[in-house]
């Protein structure tokens, strides 16, 4: 054996505590997340989850399937009625948010059963910054994140003709608003030892609060490889394909893409994959804009399905306002995908001048008139098209890896219990 083997036998693994609400395989979005991470940090310490009941079945049927080290899962819900209350009470959002609160004070108890073997406590889902979390106060190092969600949606984005968008977006943002400026719940990031942040706005709330916080993406992608296939056009005189994939959510920048379309030549067109609540405003907004010969809606597909699609589009446009992070964005940048987007939330992270465009945004003519400017340099420049690609690939593959991640992650559990 050699002597780095010997030294790397001979380095304790560290005994970590993870509370992860959301955490389960193949389902997208934040319980892929959670997922994702203690899966690969399973690799790099003796790690127990603490998740909910609900999601037992899949997580118990995935770890058949895995032969290397996988985290011990411990399984907390709360009663059936407060499930079928969950399900039936409306708005969702609000629902699952209440759920989640009496949620966390299960997990305080269980807490207190399990904590006392554990070099550290990290709370991972959900990880917006409103909500709460019982890692704290327990005689262990504490961490929290990557927190995210402070991001609010730019007043002269919203869209006039859509009430209900209106409505929703603003409301959130005077909570938001609430929540940033008076630094409601920020007390409770006091006492934690590290707090991560999804995106710089984040951090710099937490800054600005008084609370140290460090930028760390919530979330990673499995590397691809090197190679870049592109079956498209690659700017040619032909069709100039664009690809969105996501929710079909205004804030996800769905009419934005067709306000900056207006400006762009006819070759250039856009398919849409996915499905939301604001289906019908896209649709008409399409016809408000006679784009219709130039927009392809497709629906929701299959992941497999989208991760082949990938390579038959030749720019990946997702102006989202306020994401702090975007799976599908990684996933067409490692694909070879160049992206455009705005400089809000995680995309702006994710996305460099190698490897795409980060559009500054501002009042919305002027904001579309950037997101087609950028694409309209790709169709003068169809060479640079391969080359962003390629860089897109490389960013992924060397900072959004997971097991990359997850090793980062094990430093900062290494920094705090050494402290």
């Amino acid at each position: 054996m050699s002597l780095r083997n010997q030294q790397e036998k001979n380095v304790k693994r560290l005994c970590v505590l993870i509370s992860a609400y959301a955490c389960e395989p193949n389902r997208g979005s934040e319980p892929e997340v959670g997922w994702q991470w203690v899966m690969h940090l399973a690799n790099h310490c003796d790690l127990t989850v603490v998740t909910r009941s609900n999601n037992r079945d899949v997580i118990e049927a995935e770890l058949k399937n895995i032969s290397g080290p996988h985290p011990n899962f411990v399984y907390i819900d709360l009663s059936k009625g407060m499930l079928i209350l969950k399900k039936k009470l409306r708005p969702r959002n609000l629902a699952v948010s209440l759920y989640y609160v009496m949620w966390q004070r299960s997990m305080r108890k269980k807490l207190a059963e399990l904590c006392m073997d554990y070099d550290v406590i990290h709370h991972l889902t959900f990880a917006s910054f409103r909500l709460p979390f019982v890692v704290t106060g327990k005689g262990k190092p504490c961490i929290v994140g990557p927190v995210g969600g402070c991001e609010e949606f730019p007043r002269d984005l919203l869209p006039k003709d859509v009430a209900h968008v209106r409505r929703k977006e603003l409301f959130r943002n005077l909570m938001t608003r609430i929540h940033t400026r008076l630094g409601l719940g920020m007390q409770k990031y006091r006492s934690v030892d590290v707090t991560l942040a999804a995106t710089p706005e984040m951090a710099d709330v937490f800054n600005r609060w008084g609370v140290a916080a460090t930028v760390m993406p919530q979330i990673g992608m499995h590397n691809t490889g090197e190679e870049v296939r592109r079956n498209s056009i690659e700017g040619s005189e032909d069709e100039f394909r664009l690809l969105f994939v996501g929710n079909i959510l205004y804030w996800k920048g769905v009419e934005l893409i067709l306000a900056s379309m207006a400006e762009l030549p006819d070759n250039v067109t856009i398919t849409y994959v996915g499905d939301g609540p604001d289906m019908k405003a896209l649709k008409n907004a399409v016809h408000r804009y006679d784009l219709e010969r130039r927009v392809n809606i497709v629906g929701r597909r299959t992941r497999n399905e989208v991760l082949k699609m990938y390579d038959s589009y030749d720019l990946f446009f997702y102006p989202s306002v306020h994401d702090s992070g975007s799976f599908t964005v990684l996933e067409a940048m490692a694909s070879g995908l160049p992206v455009v987007c705005l400089d809000r939330g995680g995309p702006a992270v994710s996305v460099t001048s190698e490897c795409g465009f980060v559009v500054q945004s501002g009042a919305k003519e002027e904001t579309c008139r950037g997101l087609a400017k950028a694409i309209q340099y790709y169709l003068d420049n169809p060479s640079v098209l391969r080359k962003h690609g390629i860089q897109a690939k490389k960013r992924i593959n060397e900072v959004y890896n997971w097991e990359s991640k997850a090793k980062q992650m094990i430093g900062v559990y290494t920094s705090v219990t050494e402290q």
